[in-house]
């Protein structure tokens, strides 16, 4: 019997893959040993192995009308690099070929793969920065920013931070405060999009607060919390932040609702599950 592999820190460093052709070992490692990974990738090398215009409106399946309303070619080449990212690490997840996935969306526009839903993924671009984080556990968001965005002194705390969250930064050094924002800002972005909820869900009716000290690996943790500053005890959430190279700060909110232990995620035993479901809903009563 395969030996069960190791727990691995939360969250793992995002590995970097060039383009469709990866590397894609490291997150293999990561799916292996704790059933979340993230890839991060450059939106101009993406771009430049972006298929023929002859070829794209057969790979991107339903999702041409999408591509096709975009205005100009830089939205909708970024478009097209970001739906290839989250189809090739998926298909590492699934063992399957990246256009035999067909992407669907909520009516938030979160992104779903269409028949396999024994995995998440969730992905967030700025800049050149793609960032894709995917999971067999249950739930996943993740939200990136450049770390030297300004958030301090722009009067953000009052629309997005609980007042226990404004009292710690408040006591806080001032160099240290515009990271702290980050973190906050990145970790609500996260969680809302684990959600599905986007900014429909106020900043200021939960927040966040961080772990004394570093958390596993180069991430940090945090445990969420009411307005009123009282932590939420729903150990099914994980939530952290780590950085990612090229200058940015990374967010996870990951909830864990797995039935089992381990599940297959190949798109073989998908399918047949799904085939088994529909036996079994066309039986008599």
């Amino acid at each position: 019997m395969r030996a069960a592999a190791p727990e691995r820190v939360f969250p793992p460093e995002p590995s970097r893959v060039g383009g469709p052709a990866g590397p894609w070992a490291n997150l293999l490692r990561d799916l292996e040993g704790s059933g979340f990974g993230m890839v991060h990738a450059s939106l101009g090398e993406w771009r430049s192995q972006l298929p023929p215009e002859d070829e794209r409106k057969e790979l991107l399946g339903r999702d041409w009308e999408r591509y096709s309303k975009l205005a100009g070619a830089p939205l909708r080449e970024r478009f097209l690099a970001t739906r290839m990212l989250i189809r090739h690490t998926a298909a590492v997840a699934l063992g399957t070929e990246p256009y035999a996935l067909e992407l669907r969306y909520g009516l938030n526009g979160r992104v779903h793969l269409r028949g396999y839903d024994q995995i998440d993924v969730s992905l967030s671009h700025t800049a050149d920065l793609l960032l894709c984080g995917i999971t067999s556990l249950g739930v996943v968001g993740i939200d990136t920013e450049p770390a030297d965005r300004r958030l301090s002194g722009q009067d953000v705390e009052g629309l997005m931070c609980t007042e226990p969250e404004r009292r710690r930064i408040a006591r806080a050094p001032e160099a240290e405060r515009n990271g702290q924002l980050l973190s906050l800002w990145t970790l609500k972005e996260a969680y809302s999009k684990a959600l599905g909820q986007g900014l429909r869900f106020p900043f200021t009716e939960f927040g966040f607060r961080m772990e004394d000290g570093e958390g596993d690996g180069a991430g940090r943790a945090a445990r969420l919390e009411r307005a009123d500053g009282t932590l939420v005890e729903d150990h099914t959430w994980r939530f952290a932040t780590c950085p990612v190279p090229g200058g940015h700060v990374a967010a996870v909110a990951l909830q864990d609702t797995r039935r089992s232990g381990r599940p297959d995620t190949r798109a073989s035993t998908a399918l047949n599950r799904q085939i088994l479901a529909a036996i079994r809903q066309s039986r008599p009563a």
